[in-house]
């Protein structure tokens, strides 16, 4: 049986009903006028006999029956029709927007719980996006206010919420929602992309003096891999997508300066991909190698007078490259490398910090989402460039301004307002499994003289850095 073609024989008739229907309100119509003229008529006449009146009486109510009849049959086909629109909208009372339009004090401090940017800067972005989501009105609706699908995007991505609630309390349709969200961010990336990149001129100065402090000079960032979790995918293989502890995701690559400000991303990986082979599939290692962008441009003078060029600092799971130092780690024999494994650690703590005031801020990004990777790569960009936004400005959020429940709503506000962590089944792997890459031989870029030299020269300059400053706390981030 074809349900499609039974659905559509349904329709038919349907539509035949209400056609019959129509012809008979109509010919009930006529037929009341034309009652009411002849009761008219014989109402004017001077005197009526006793069968003439009640036979006008009668002619009276059966009108008015009539009337009565084609009212409930016109009530009824416009209720069928109400519920047969293609195009239509339930109204939404829109609470949310309304309270995040208050002006006051405590009004800002709900504003912030619910966008996260403090009312000045959200409506400096919001002017600087406006033009690419505005939409003009149309003969059916009006079109969307640009502040009220900035403020939708915003709270979607601070909060664990799902779609469905967050564009009912801003008086917002489901698919509206959605476009927005998908606009808000290509609006970001188009207006502030430049600020995921990497730093020059002054801003470049202050970077590689906030790393010489640390003990090296001609870092000019710090890079690290955190996982982005989703659904299952279909109709790829999705064990790509299990990483070593067991759920689904993609890899996001970053890259911070000591402010923790992020400089550059990358997300397009599957989660069981490996930190080293991350950075193989990233443009970063390209324009690297080929000695394009900051990292083939300058270099440091270190204090015996030897040269090291510009490079990144991140941990055991990336290759020793040139232009990357990692840590000893196991592998530490002498004093001097665990005096630079320590000195390693704090300076690269900035990429754990930028991890955690990322997704303490913009909390949709700890929760599972659906697998649509375009989406989730441009939403994830909008919001580090929104963190670099909140960083550059010095906006200090507060973290009871973060939760995602008033205090009204019962409760301490303390660990049990806490996001809940399912313990996680680990696949217990060896040792050659684990996040570290396999040396290809064929690859001249992956440790080699330049790479040894660079690395002894570090490490030389770190003990001595060490040994005039004193050692820094192991793990500050832990």
């Amino acid at each position: 049986m074809d349900v499609r073609g039974g659905g559509l024989y349904g329709e038919e008739c349907e539509d035949t009903m209400l056609m019959v229907a129509f012809f008979i309100i109509h010919w009930m119509n006529r037929r009341n006028a034309a009652a009411m003229a002849v009761v008219e008529a014989v109402s004017v006449m001077p005197f009526l006999s006793q069968n003439v009146s009640a036979a006008v009486a009668l002619l009276a109510g059966g009108t008015l029956h009539g009337f009565a009849l084609g009212a409930l049959a016109a009530e009824k086909v416009g209720r069928r029709l109400d519920l047969r629109r293609r195009m239509w909208v339930v109204e939404c009372s829109g609470g949310v927007w309304k309270d995040l339009q208050q002006v006051g004090a405590e009004h800002d401090k709900v504003f912030t719980r619910f966008c996260r940017l403090p009312r000045p800067l959200f409506l400096e972005v919001m002017d600087r996006i406006s033009p690419h989501i505005q939409r003009s009105p149309t003969n059916f609706r009006l079109s969307i206010p640009a502040s009220q699908k900035f403020a939708c995007a915003m709270i979607r991505w601070a909060t664990t919420g799902y779609y469905r609630q967050s564009s009912h309390g801003l008086g917002m349709g489901l698919a509206s929602a959605l476009r927005s969200n998908v606009e808000v961010a290509d609006a970001i990336i188009a207006e502030y992309g430049h600020l995921l990149r990497f730093r020059t001129g002054q801003r470049l100065e202050d970077v590689l003096h906030g790393f010489e402090r640390k003990g090296f000079p001609g870092c000019v960032g710090a890079i690290d891999c955190t996982h982005l979790y989703i659904e299952k995918p279909k109709g790829v293989q999705s064990e790509c997508f299990y990483h070593h502890i067991g759920g689904v995701s993609v890899v996001a690559q970053f890259v911070c300066d000591h402010e923790c400000q992020i400089v550059s991303v990358y997300v397009s990986c599957p989660g069981s991909v490996h930190d080293s082979r991350a950075l193989r599939m990233s443009p970063l290692f390209e324009n690297a190698t080929a000695g394009k962008g900051v990292l083939g441009e300058g270099g440091a003078i270190l204090h015996d007078g030897r040269h090291i060029g510009w490079y990144l600092i991140g941990d055991q799971g990336y290759p020793l490259l040139s232009w990357l130092m990692t840590p000893f780690g196991r592998f530490a024999k002498t004093a001097a490398d665990r005096a630079f494994d320590e000195s390693h650690s704090a300076a690269r703590s900035c990429i754990e910090r930028t991890f955690g005031l990322l997704k303490a801020v913009w909390r949709n990004f700890i929760r599972r989402h659906i697998c649509n990777l375009a989406t989730i790569m441009k939403e994830f960009m909008a919001v580090c460039i929104l963190h670099n936004l909140v960083i550059e400005r010095n906006v200090q959020i507060d973290p009871a301004l973060m939760g995602d429940s008033s205090n009204s709503e019962g409760g301490d506000g303390g660990d049990s307002n806490l996001r809940r962590r399912r313990r996680r089944r680990r696949f217990h792997r060896h040792l050659a499994d684990l996040n570290i890459e396999a040396v290809p031989f064929a690859d001249p870029t992956y440790g080699g003289d330049l790479a040894k030299h660079a690395m002894e020269s570090s490490v030389e300059h770190v003990r001595h850095h060490v040994a005039v400053h004193g050692a820094p706390p192991p793990c500050p981030w832990r």
